[in-house]
């Protein structure tokens, strides 16, 4: 496991797969650095080395987030989580507000603000043969079929390609 800037990421020489999950690509807002960050997985694959990811898609942003609130409450803490989808420059903007049960059993509050950006598959699509990778298959996430019109989550498998 590595925890780095995605965009700069370096390892100690090749792998046979990178796997990133919990669309970690949404969070990074521009092309370049979703451009940058592909370059770099195809520079640390090993020959014929697999780079799977998932990400949220635009039907999941549009529809299903949108500008939506959120809220459970649950056994071991509850939360509130607010959605602002800028449509023009296609940001959701997370507000999540935690209550987690402590030791003394009062709870205690986090806030966290997330920013995450939707794009078209097809810009995707483009950016992985821009990096000089090559695109095995894209699935529905949750399914692991054909990517459908209504699907929330898709998962990319990508394979290093004579860099």
């Amino acid at each position: 496991y590595s925890m780095q800037n995605m965009a700069e990421f370096e390892l100690e020489g090749e792998v046979d797969l990178i796997c990133s999950c919990c669309d970690s690509i949404n969070y990074l807002l521009e092309e370049e650095d979703v451009l940058s960050t592909f370059k770099q997985v195809n520079q640390y694959l090993a020959k014929d080395g697999l780079f799977i990811f998932d990400m949220n898609t635009p039907y999941k942003y549009h529809t299903l987030l949108a500008d939506n609130t959120f809220a459970e409450n649950r056994e071991e803490g509850s939360f509130i989580w607010e959605n602002y989808f800028d449509e023009e420059e296609q940001i959701n903007e997370y507000d999540l507000t935690l209550f987690v049960e402590n030791e003394q059993g009062s709870f205690t509050r986090f806030q966290e603000v997330h920013y995450q950006k939707c794009y078209e598959i097809e810009t995707i699509k483009k950016l992985i043969k821009q990096s000089g990778l090559e695109l095995v298959g894209v699935y529905d996430a949750y399914t692991k079929e054909a990517l459908r019109e209504d699907s929330e989550k898709v998962m990319f498998i990508t394979r290093e390609f004579g860099k």
